[in-house]
């Protein structure tokens, strides 16, 4: 369980997936407040205008690649400002080297991942971040 509160914003254009993890994130522990985006260019306002503390991302989405994204949110992956994980339904093993080459603190597969396990790298990660500071 978080010792304080924590923003996560989910970005990813299924409507279903971003309720079921969401929530599922929230039931995990009330600490956490969630911000859900179905599209990219709502999720970069949403993390402009709103104080995040950990971004979890889809790389396939329809309109933008999410790497474009995570490089906009970490543009020097050595000193990472903001937690990012990948959260994708895409099962392969360069595109999860690649991402965390490119400093996402975790590359999950929606399929092979439970809630639990997606709690416990966004703690992590928000705690790398913080300590880097």
């Amino acid at each position: 369980m978080l010792m304080s509160s924590a923003t996560v914003l989910f970005i990813d254009d299924d409507p279903a997936a971003l309720e079921f993890w969401s929530q599922g994130l929230r039931q995990c522990s009330p600490a956490y407040s969630t911000l859900t985006a179905t599209d990219i260019k709502a999720g970069m306002d949403l993390y402009r205008s709103q104080k995040v503390d950990c971004v979890v991302l889809d790389l396939d989405m329809p309109e933008s690649s999410g790497f474009e994204v995570m490089l906009s949110l970490i543009p020097d992956r050595h000193r990472p400002s903001i937690a990012v994980i990948v959260l994708t339904r895409l099962p392969y093993k360069n595109l999860h080297e690649m991402a965390m080459h490119n400093g996402a603190q975790a590359c999950l597969v929606k399929q092979h991942t439970s809630v639990n396990e997606l709690d416990t790298s966004i703690q992590k990660a928000i705690a790398s971040i913080a300590a880097a500071r």
